[in-house]
């Protein structure tokens, strides 16, 4: 059986309803052998609910309910067995605090945890001392600032990592990833789109950059790269992407009409052709456009596109091709 890669929210919830449902496991059996059968029914409760959870989530992958439940069940524990056994179970609402901030947004957490903290302390006032009210807040106050903290800054590593993982390192351009990525979004529209409403894509290869390696060094062949990314991606509008499709290939995806985006091979070309590179590099590219043809795949799109490229080096490079229908 081919093992599936979870997300960081499947495996999150997974892993907060196994472990509740194993830590409650004990004081359940404890409340029975005790014979204390309201809170024996709590801690039963919410074994089933976290259990059913967790297979809920390996079964479906969906997390949106799953973590709303399970929100939901850490704020009725926690109360619940401080309302039924007192202030001795007031231990219970730090971890409760915490799986929220794990679970929710920080923001929702935080206005959740606020009212769990509240009607905890609501059912305590009574009961403990002004000092131990001051505690109980002061506390709970410590944990929501450090959980909050917490998953502020996970969220926002979690966001800069997805950035990095669809960009290309040594020239900021999109990577393979996205590339690929994004070209399913657009065949995908394109299906869905009237024929009029086009979108074309150009493959972009740098002639004879193995040379440039070769002659000049990996380190002037790296900046050469990020020159023409950076060359590219100033001729580009908000609807045209550029991403690096491997070593000295680029490919620009343009939701525009053929016409426009003719027009844009050309000054990418003679932008290129006209730029000087460090150490007097003058440098040539050959472009494959292809337009898309409806019902193609994103692959034999960028296949006719890689063709034409071809047949523009054949014809004696620094010239752009348009791929056949």
């Amino acid at each position: 059986m081919k093992y599936q890669k979870r997300s960081s929210e499947e495996q999150i919830v997974m892993s907060i309803s196994a472990a509740g449902a194993l830590c409650i496991l004990p004081f359940l059996i404890i409340r029975i052998y005790n014979q204390d059968w309201y809170i024996a029914l709590l801690n039963f409760t919410t074994i089933a609910i976290t259990s059913g959870l967790f297979a809920y989530v390996y079964l479906t992958k969906r997390t949106l309910l799953a973590r709303w439940l399970l929100s939901i069940t850490c704020m009725f524990i926690a109360s619940g067995t401080i309302w039924l056994k007192g202030p001795d179970q007031i231990v219970w609402t730090y971890p409760a605090i915490i799986c929220l901030f794990f679970i929710l947004p920080p923001n929702i957490a935080a206005l959740l945890s606020a009212f769990t903290v509240t009607l905890i302390g609501f059912l305590l006032f009574s009961e403990i001392s002004l000092l131990d009210n001051v505690r109980f807040y002061f506390s709970s106050l410590i944990t929501f600032i450090f959980s909050y903290a917490f998953s502020d800054r996970m969220l926002y590593q979690q966001a800069q990592l997805l950035i990095l993982s669809y960009k290309d390192p040594l020239t900021g351009a999109g990577n393979r990833r996205a590339m690929e990525e994004q070209l399913i979004s657009t065949v995908q529209l394109q299906r869905q789109q009237p024929p009029q409403s086009k979108a074309c894509l150009l493959l972009i290869d740098l002639d004879e950059f193995k040379k440039i390696n070769t002659q000049q060094g990996h380190a002037c062949g790296d900046n050469i790269l990020v020159q023409t990314a950076a060359l590219i991606e100033h001729l580009l509008s908000s609807e045209q992407h550029l991403f690096r499709f491997g070593g000295e290939e680029f490919v620009v995806l343009a939701n525009n009409d053929l016409e426009q985006t003719i027009n844009l091979a050309e000054n990418i070309r003679e932008t290129i052709n006209d730029f000087q590179f460090e150490k007097g590099i003058h440098l040539t590219v050959s472009i494959g456009l292809a337009e898309y043809q409806f019902d193609e795949t994103s692959f034999e799109w960028l296949g006719r596109a890689d063709t034409a490229m071809h047949q523009a080096k054949a014809a004696g490079r620094d010239l752009c091709c348009l791929a056949a229908s």
